[in-house]
């Protein structure tokens, strides 16, 4: 062993003398005989040449695979062209990491080639080779390191730099992977995994950049507070890196190693360990929504970038925080909010309340009377949807805010009650009036916001201000219908059939002067309370028609009461539509009614019923045994027909979307008066 070990020493110096010799650089023996050629030696035994490993050789075809052969062929030397003559420490001076690379690589081989049992050489100065190769490999591996740490310079030679450290390393990679298949003993630096190195380099600059971001001083001015001046630095310099990754660095890595997504993950991770610090410290509702925007919305629509997200996924990368950790923060956020606007929203309705006990009355604004009550409620409960979708990213988070309105419109029809309980108030009427343009208000913010209420909220809600709407314009209908209680007693009478234009007329008379008295309404209150009053003055007429208190003997008596109901219900339509009422559809009614009067022919009454029971899907049998009993030469088996008729074709009557009529008082169905409590109120 020893013998062996002597001989590959002698053998590796007479081979490095060889090669000084053949390079005019001198010789460590100044009487070797060893010529040009190097064919021979002084002795006249024939040079064997030194040979690499087979795993080591190199394709000569290939830009980076190189021969090397004990001794270079000078010519081609001198033919190189002059980048190519640069020494190992003018490349690494130049930045030139890609040819230094290759020069390392072939000295390596050389000095790891496999030695001919004949060649005896100088363990000494291999070893100091050996020596001087580590000290090289080190300068080169630390230039490739600046030049990473360079990536994000402003100098223009870094992007250069660095494409030449990637070809450098790659070089290293391709070396480490021929010697992991070489057998036998390896180079102490070998494998010098130069990627896995380099990826760390990139993390600690990564790291480095994240901890030391800074907003600029007009900038950081505008934040409340230094935790969101870190993290807005922090998400504006990874903003910033990320889009010169995409834009210029990216050109410096070959396509496989996908460095756009390596920096994404980096950042990603560099921001979330930052976050998770701060975490961890107690947060003010500031700050605490501050953070919770930047998880939620800021750092997202950073990552939907279109030029970053050609080049990184972001459902790679996931969230900044995790659910275990955003949960408590969106909880103590939406707590906060749903304190602060249920406060806000009960003073607004303390302060209405308080108003209307001291006798206060609402303020005229064109006209009409104003209560800032919804809109001022609608405010505060949009700012606080609008301020948590911001901070959250997601609509889901904000039905706790809106199922506050639910608890607030049962507080407020309890305050309406109470308006209508001490009616004897100067002020009540007027109250009602301002408050019922509040309730349309709720009521269009409900229709027009479903997508954020909860199925079965939005129909309380909406059930609570229909509810509040009906008893508010009840409560000014009430005094109309008590003040026309003696023109509404005549209707249906002999008296009305002898004297009809005198009572009609003192009944028309009566409904157009309070028609002109509805003032203090907004107009869509005022055409709601006229549709409301047209509807309930058609239904009370049609009621007393249908008491039974005349008896039409003959076909004249019938005709002359159908063309009185015919004009009489084309009169209160005019009336109604002319000051407002949008109720089309109660034209209709009176006529059809006053049609059945006027047929004489069983079928043909048989079919006008059947077609009212189509129109009117809630008319009950007892309301047309009503109006057959004023034709009262009909005779008992005829009305059971037509009643029979009524009842096999109302199995077969849609009722979906037709309007309701006579069944919009319980009293109706026996054709009974409309309840003295609906006249009962004053105003």
């Amino acid at each position: 062993m020893k013998l062996f070990r002597g001989l590959r020493d002698e053998a590796v110096m007479r081979t490095l003398r060889t090669r000084n010799t053949v390079l005019g650089t001198g010789s460590t023996e100044p009487n070797s005989s060893v010529e040009h050629s190097g064919k021979t030696t002084s002795d006249g035994r024939k040079f064997k040449p030194l040979t690499l490993p087979r795993i080591l050789r190199r394709n000569s075809k290939s830009n980076t695979n190189i021969t090397a052969p004990d001794v270079p062929n000078t010519s081609s030397v001198i033919a190189a062209p002059l980048e190519e003559l640069l020494t190992f420490e003018q490349n690494l001076e130049r930045n030139c990491l890609s040819a230094a690379g290759q020069q390392l690589i072939e000295r390596e081989e050389r000095l790891y080639g496999q030695i001919s049992e004949e060649v005896v050489q100088s363990t000494t100065e291999w070893e100091k080779e050996e020596e001087q190769f580590t000290r090289d490999h080190k300068a080169l591996l630390s230039q490739i390191d600046l030049a990473v740490k360079s990536s994000f310079s402003p100098d223009e030679g870094s992007l250069e730099a660095l494409k030449s450290a990637v070809k450098a390393i790659l070089q290293e990679e391709e070396q480490d992977r021929r010697w992991l298949k070489q057998v036998g003993k390896q180079p102490a630096w070998r494998p010098s995994e130069c990627r896995r190195h380099h990826n760390t380099v990139l993390q600690s600059l990564v790291e480095e950049r994240m901890d030391n971001a800074e907003l600029p001083p007009e900038e950081n001015n505008k934040l409340r507070s230094s935790l969101q001046r870190d993290v807005c630095g922090k998400g504006r310099r990874l903003q910033e890196d990320l889009l010169r990754v995409v834009k210029d660095v990216k050109g410096c890595y070959p396509e496989d190693m996908d460095i756009c997504n390596f920096y994404g993950k980096m950042y990603h991770q560099a921001f979330s360990a930052g976050m998770r610090n701060i975490e961890e410290y107690g947060l003010g509702m500031d700050d605490c929504s501050y953070l919770l925007y930047w998880v939620n919305v800021a750092y997202p629509e950073i990552l939907q970038n279109p030029e970053l997200t050609k080049e990184i996924n972001p459902e790679m990368l996931g969230k900044l925080l995790t659910e275990e950790l955003t949960t408590p923060l969106e909880n103590q956020c939406l707590t906060h909010k749903e304190t602060e606007v249920q406060t806000l929203i009960n003073k607004v309705l303390m302060v209405e309340e308080q108003a209307w006990m001291e006798g206060s009355v609402p303020e005229l604004r064109d006209d009409c009377y104003f209560s800032p009550l919804a809109i001022d409620v609608i405010q505060f409960i949009n700012a606080a949807v609008k301020s948590i979708e911001t901070v959250l990213g997601a609509m889901s988070k904000v039905q706790i805010i809106v199922c506050l309105l639910k608890d607030f419109l049962n507080s407020y029809k309890k305050f309406q009650e109470k308006v209508l309980k001490g009616s004897n108030n100067g002020n009540s009427r007027t109250v009602i009036m301002a408050n019922l343009a509040c309730v349309e208000q709720f009521r269009d913010y409900i229709v027009n916001k479903a997508d954020i209420f909860p199925v079965d909220v939005k129909e309380c809600c909406l059930s609570i201000v229909a509810e509040m709407k009906n008893i508010g314009y009840t409560f000014l209908t009430s005094p109309i219908h008590k003040d026309l209680k003696s023109q509404y007693r005549d209707l249906g009478t002999p008296v009305w059939l002898e004297k009809k234009k005198q009572v009609f007329e003192k009944l028309f008379e009566g409904i157009n002067k309070h028609t002109q008295d509805l003032k203090g309404l907004t107009d869509s209150c005022h055409q709601e309370l006229l549709s409301q009053l047209h509807l309930e003055v058609t239904v009370e007429y049609v009621r007393r028609l249908l008491k039974r208190k005349i008896k039409l003997r003959d076909k004249e008596m019938q005709e002359q009461a159908a063309r009185s109901v015919c004009e009489d219900g084309q009169r209160l339509h005019k009336l109604f539509t002319e000051a407002g009422s949008r109720e089309e559809w109660l034209s209709d009614i009176l006529p059809k009614i006053a049609e059945v009067l006027k047929l004489q022919d069983i079928s043909s009454i048989q079919l006008e019923i059947v077609t009212l029971s189509q129109a009117y899907p809630d008319l009950s049998e007892f309301q047309v045994s009503a109006l057959l009993s004023l034709k009262s030469n009909l005779s008992a088996s005829a009305v059971r027909r037509v009643k029979k008729t009524l009842l096999d074709n109302q199995d077969t009557t849609s009722s979906q979307d037709v309007p309701s009529f006579f069944s919009k008082h319980p009293s109706f169905h026996s054709c009974g008066g409309l309840h003295e409590s609906q006249f009962h109120h004053s105003a």
